[in-house]
This record gives C-alpha cells, structure tokens and sequence, in this order.
C-alpha cells in the first residue's frame, strides 16, 4: 500500500513538473517569436524619412482642391501638395535618407494638450511580414494607399509597451505612433477611395497569406513616427479629430528599378532567420 501511494505521489509530481516545463516552453517560443518579430532580422529594409512640412492637403483623396482636407504632416517627398503627381513627385526632393526614395507619406497632425507637435524622427519599414518572402512583389509605380481610421495603428512611451489608444502622459518626453499599411493588392490602383485595391494579410490555412480577392503579396509598409513633447498631462488630439481616427497615406514615388532591386536583395532573397544585411538597414 505504502508503496502504491509513494508511486501515485511521485507520478503526480513528475506529472506537475512536465507541465511546467511545457508552459515555460511555450513562454519561451512566444517570447522568441515576439522579439523576431521586432529584431533586426531578414526579409526587410528601412529607410528614414523625416517631417518636410505641414499643410491642409491630400492629393490623394481631395486631389486639385488646396485647403480641402484636415491639416497633414508630410515625411518624405518635400514637393507634396493638393495637386502632387507622380511625374511632380518624382522631379523634387526628398527627406529620406535613401535618395532614391521620392515617395510622399503623411499622416494627420498630432496635438499634445492642444499644442501641436512636430516630429523629430520617422522611420520607414519595408518587411515581408509574415508571409512567404519570396513571393513579395515592388509596390507598382504611382500606387496610392490610404489606410482605414485606427486599423493597424499603436502608441507608446519611447520604447515602452504598445497599446491601441494613446498614453496620456510620457514621463520619457517622447511619443511614438506605428501605423500598418496593407499588404496585399489585387493589381489596380485607382479603386474607389483609393482603399478597395488594398488589403491586409491574415492567417489562412496555417499560414500567412493573401486572401484571394487580392493575390499579390507586396510589402508590408510600417511608418514609425516619434514626437518629443512636455512630460505634462495630455490627451493626445489629432487634426481629424479623436485619436481612432489616425491614419496614413502613401503615394509611391520611388525610383522604381532602385525599390525593385530593394525588395529582391533584402526581401526575398531574405530568410526572416538571417540577420538583415547592414545595406538593408535604414
């Protein structure tokens, strides 16, 4: 009996300390998972583009009409106006630390306590995110993107925690705002509101993948925009309004052979498991 007891006891400790080592496992991968999702590995290039200037335009939704849209900070191209083509884009100059990155991007202007803030740095990621990064194609010349209020947008504190809505105070002194554009096209480029030809990847089949309705895989665009600002109390405001109304607008104006060979050097000739080359980093 004594014996049968000692068995039953040692079972159930062998089998508490196997489930241990299972979740600590799990915690393990998770944890791995999360920090190669955010390290500097393979499958992606960046480039810096910081703030050009600030204007009341959209030449994406409100195109030839000056003063029509809520005011916009713009990074990148320093030409970006109401009536910007891709012909006037690619003929001007650019923020951006890869010259021959002459795209337009912009974002509302963000208010701090009702003061408005001007950011210092802003860096561009171009990754494959998740999916088969071999099969990830240069975005199409003139392609114009405009991404959903809040969809794929987080805030933090310097390098502190994400979350969805913004921080209402930074004891850092520093801001940050990250915005997903979508990844997948279905070939067109001037769909209905400039949104419809887009969309985003998800897990399909154990995978991550297109959907069917738009098959090619294209980068995903990750603008990570940072702010100083007071350590006072906020909220965080925007020129469109509340801050689940953040979104951005892209317009691709790259050298179009340069961002082919960018996306075939540093994406898919990539694995996500190397490190990214030191010419791939921004």
């Amino acid at each position: 009996m004594l014996e049968a007891k000692n068995l039953k006891v040692w079972s159930a400790v062998l089998i508490a300390l196997a489930s241990a080592a299972i979740a600590l496992l799990g915690t393990l991968a998770s944890n791995h998972a999360a920090s190669a999702a955010s390290s500097d590995h393979g499958a992606s290039f960046a480039v810096r583009c910081d703030f050009s200037h600030r204007a009341p335009d959209d030449p994406i939704v409100y195109f030839g009409k000056p003063g029509a849209s809520h005011s916009h900070d713009f990074f990148g191209n320093r030409s970006t106006k109401y009536n910007s083509t891709y012909k006037s884009l690619r003929a001007a100059g650019t923020t951006c630390s890869r010259f021959s990155d002459k795209a337009a991007y912009w974002m509302p202007t963000v208010k701090w306590n009702g003061n408005t803030l001007t950011s210092n740095r802003a860096v561009f990621y171009y990754r494959a995110g998740g999916k088969d990064h071999t099969q990830v194609k240069p975005f199409p010349a003139a392609l114009k993107v405009v991404t959903a209020h809040g969809k794929g947008v987080s805030w933090r504190c310097g390098h502190g925690r994400a979350t969805k809505r913004p921080p209402r105070r930074c004891s850092s002194g520093k801001l940050g705002v990250r915005i997903v554009f979508p990844d997948c096209s279905n070939g067109k480029q001037d769909s209905y509101n400039d949104r419809a030809h887009m969309a985003y990847s998800r897990p399909i089949d154990g995978k991550v993948r297109c959907p069917v309705a738009h098959p090619i895989s294209v980068p995903v665009l990750t603008m990570n925009v940072s702010f100083p600002l007071p350590t006072t109390r906020g909220p965080v405001r925007l020129s469109s309004g509340r801050p689940s109304t953040m979104h951005a607008d892209f317009f691709n104006a790259w050298h179009q052979k340069t961002l082919k060979y960018q996306v075939s050097h540093c994406i898919s000739n990539v694995p996500p498991t190397r490190p990214r080359p030191l010419k791939c980093r921004a």
